[in-house]
């Protein structure tokens, strides 16, 4: 991480202002009409068809196939589809003298159905080879700083807040508050691969308790448009 992050430091010193990578998954809006995203990692592989649409809207169909905490915490499941709908605004830009930094507003509605053979603490449900299930409506800041025409910083926040369903138990609610980091790189004309880290801490609440976990996701993975040739 520290390389990491002097690597993007000396390219953000070295350049003037440039335009970066298109993004997927930061603040900046679409520049075609149409882009594909697939990432992997934890908790999930996914893919997303993005859409340019009407003002600063950009919205996506995307679909998840799901093998960890679909929500960063509490929600373990062993094997699971979800079926998302991404709405990101652009709300700002702005062009320093050595980088350019857009910021979005992303909300993302989502409903998930699988199983799982694992414990979800603190509430003390034991699942064996149970039904399991969840909606989430995740709330999101994304962040684009363009440090060098071919790479993209992201930062910001997201709040993935999710109600999560077991065969035969209550309900249970989780509050992540994660902090974003990750990097796009224009790799040619028409990809974009992209890295991608969120932790911070995830809240619990349930069966009349609640408690405080380390919660995270973390994908890599590629945008890339054009593949028509329009």
């Amino acid at each position: 991480m520290r390389v990491f992050s002097t690597l993007l430091l000396a390219l953000a010193v070295s350049n003037t202002a440039f335009a970066g990578p298109q993004s997927t998954i930061g603040g900046k809006p679409l520049e075609t009409e149409m882009a594909h995203n697939v990432g992997v990692g934890w908790p999930s592989l996914f893919y997303e068809w993005w859409n340019n649409g009407k003002g600063k809207l950009d919205w996506a169909l995307g679909g998840e196939l799901v093998y960890g905490d679909w929500s960063a915490a509490y929600s373990d499941v062993a094997v699971g589809f979800a079926f998302n709908v991404p709405l990101r605004w652009h709300i700002h830009n702005r062009k320093h003298a050595r980088s350019t930094t857009d910021v979005g507003l992303r909300f993302t509605p989502g409903a998930m159905v699988g199983g799982t053979e694992r414990d979800i603490p603190p509430f003390g449900v034991q699942l064996d080879h149970r039904v399991t299930g969840g909606v989430r409506a995740e709330l999101a800041i994304p962040v684009s700083i363009d440090v060098h025409e071919r790479v993209s910083v992201v930062t910001g926040g997201a709040i993935p807040l999710t109600v999560m369903f077991a065969e035969g138990e209550d309900p249970w609610g989780i509050i992540p508050l994660l902090i974003r980091m990750g990097v796009e790189i224009n790799a040619s004309p028409k990809v974009a691969p992209f890295f991608l880290f969120e932790l911070g801490p995830g809240i619990g609440v349930g069966s009349g308790g609640s408690d405080v976990d380390f919660a995270f996701r973390i994908w890599v993975g590629t945008a890339f448009w054009s593949v028509l040739g329009n």
